[in-house]
């Protein structure tokens, strides 16, 4: 028996044109928290809920969050990490979080990359492999994503993957209130990427998160 055998998610890998997304594995970590340091936003920019990249203990932190994510994955409630690599490097994440998928069927994905590996596509092909993979693979309906209002770049990826708005929110960033711009995407307005997407480990996912035998 292998680790895949006992958790699946680790079998899967999503391959798009020069992207690949495969599951995060504990030796990732480190090259996580280079990509971390050598920065993933510009100074004085704030695109995340939580600002857990510039924490002091940050590698610590990430390692215990991917260890609590996949301790408590489970067919009711999952997030999917997926690191992602470009000709073969690695440059950032890729998510997915849901609860109760098997009913809903939608879920909501999140992302970040190296800022110097920024610019060249890459933020839209792992998000047009990622909701290849929720719409073709698992039956998704809706996948949604959220950006903060002054987050022009992830506003631009949503718009070229097909995402239309869905209202807003006003949450509380680092103390003060900002606004939170909703997105949704269907099959019907996902616009696919100019690449095959090849999907490797679905079925053993899919029996993982509880659809087994569905189509």
């Amino acid at each position: 028996m292998e680790l895949v055998d006992i958790f699946p998610a680790f079998g899967l890998r999503i391959d798009c044109g020069p992207v690949t997304l495969r599951a995060m594995r504990e030796s990732d970590v480190p090259r996580v928290c280079e990509l971390v340091a050598e920065g993933i936003h510009e100074e004085g920019a704030q695109p995340f809920l939580v600002p857990w990249n510039v924490s002091k203990t940050q590698p610590v932190e990430s390692l215990q969050f991917y260890y609590r994510t996949w301790a408590t994955f489970s067919s009711e409630a999952w997030t999917l990490l997926m690191a992602v690599e470009r000709d073969g490097v690695m440059v950032g994440a890729q998510d997915v979080k849901t609860e109760k998928f098997g009913i809903v069927r939608h879920g909501e994905t999140g992302s970040w990359l190296g800022l110097r590996h920024q610019g060249r596509g890459t933020g839209t092909l792992m998000r047009q492999a990622m909701l290849t993979f929720a719409f073709d693979h698992l039956g998704a309906v809706e996948m949604r994503s959220a950006a903060w209002a002054d987050n022009p770049s992830s506003h631009r990826v949503s718009e070229k993957c097909g995402y239309v708005a869905n209202g807003y929110q006003l949450l509380d960033r680092q103390g003060r209130r900002a606004r939170q711009d909703d997105f949704v995407a269907t099959p019907e307005t996902f616009v696919r990427p100019p690449y095959e997407v090849a999907v490797t480990g679905a079925d053993a996912f899919r029996r993982a998160i509880g659809l087994d035998g569905e189509r």
